[in-house]
């Protein structure tokens, strides 16, 4: 084994990298590679908290219903879910080192990995709201004295948050050597209590353009369509009005969702793409429309145009589409028509994006370094 290798320090990740979640999976492979390409060798976490088991997820979201329901409700969902969870677990496998699986913080405080520097983000890891529950793991109590601990564009995907959740940040975050959140209003909170943080992109913004497209399937190519992109709820309307927009641009509507979209005028529903799938079409889609931040996103990194509908955890994607200079492409009812006919300046957006990078870059390259002192 040469020095070179010896020097290499040991970066596990811990983030929301499991379900059935295009974003959350991209985001961690970036945030990976990124880091194996700064000089450390790179582990995620296997952390998949029991309450995401499909039987615990249904007693969690339908506390009332009888236990008769129930189990029908698991049944009729089992149907699309688990071929859903194979074809995720299958890419998972193949583009990420994972440790053993983790399914309470017990289990990691007894029994932690070893690393050099434990990173936590991106993606909603500190919205305990999203999550259903504080799950202090992701404050990393698990780590041993003296070994380094970060965080890398933590979202915590709200506007505000519980005194609770203030005490465990005051608590945790301390002991950080670097804290990063994706929001700006998550560094104003965090700041309010006395914590020292950056605000950095998203991980799916390490990767450039070309990077993607390399990993992108030849999903629907040669065909135009509008895209639909659902994740929240309360998707009825939004995709009605993608039917109009499709119909003005003479295209075809695909919706891509991990849920059957039982709406009229959709020419084509995806529910088992993968994450390269989800890559193949947004980079072909002629126009975007999403009520994700991911997204959101990859409509922006492929040169998309687009509309963002408002969901429950605006904040994120409110602070990107600032950030990039486009809050006008926020649909919080119904979309305008100058939406639709204005086109966008993306050489301000790429300028920005490239800036956040750079920045990212420093940060998390400053984290490895730290190791190696």
């Amino acid at each position: 084994m040469t020095n070179e290798a010896f020097a290499r320090p040991k970066v596990d990740i811990l983030t929301i990298h499991f379900g059935i979640n295009h974003g959350s999976v991209l985001q961690c492979l970036a945030l990976s590679q990124t880091l194996e390409k700064l000089g450390a060798d790179v582990e995620v976490i296997d952390y998949v908290p029991a309450r995401y088991r499909m039987w615990e997820n249904v007693k969690i979201k339908y506390p009332a219903k009888p236990l008769p329901w129930k189990l029908a409700f698991l049944l009729a969902s089992s149907m699309v879910r688990l071929p859903q969870k194979l074809v995720f677990y299958r890419y998972l496998r193949r583009m990420l080192k994972l440790t053993k699986r983790y399914s309470a913080e017990t289990e990691l405080l007894e029994s932690p990995p070893a690393a050099d520097l434990f990173l936590v983000g991106s993606d909603q890891v500190w919205n305990s709201t999203y999550n259903g529950v504080a799950d202090d793991s992701y404050m990393l109590p698990f780590v041993p004295e003296g070994v380094h601990r970060a965080s890398y564009a933590a979202s915590i995907g709200r506007d505000d948050i519980s005194d609770a959740d203030a005490e465990r940040f005051a608590r945790a975050l301390p002991q950080f050597d670097g804290v990063s959140v994706r929001e700006a209003r998550a560094a104003e909170m965090l700041s309010e209590l006395g914590i020292a943080c950056r605000q950095d992109l998203d991980p799916v913004f390490l990767f450039g353009r070309d990077r993607w497209l390399e990993l992108a399937s030849k999903t629907a190519m040669g065909e135009r369509y509008v895209l639909v992109y659902v994740i929240a709820q309360n998707y009825g309307e939004m995709v009605a009005q993608a039917r109009e927009i499709a119909d003005r641009l003479k295209s075809k509507l695909y919706v891509l969702s991990v849920r059957p979209i039982r709406s009229s005028g959709v020419d084509r529903n995806f529910i088992f793409a993968d994450p390269s799938d989800f890559l193949g079409l947004f980079s072909h889609a002629e126009f975007v429309v999403s009520n994700s931040f991911h997204g959101t996103a990859f409509s922006l990194i492929f040169h998309r145009l687009f509309l963002t509908y408002a969901t429950r955890y605006n904040s994120r994607i409110e602070s990107i589409l600032e950030f990039t200079g486009l809050h006008s492409r926020l649909v919080r009812d119904r979309f305008e028509d100058w939406q639709l006919d204005s086109g966008i300046e993306w050489s301000g957006v790429d300028e920005a994006i490239e800036s956040g990078v750079n920045d990212a870059e420093a940060y998390l390259s400053g984290l490895v370094g730290g190791c190696r002192a």
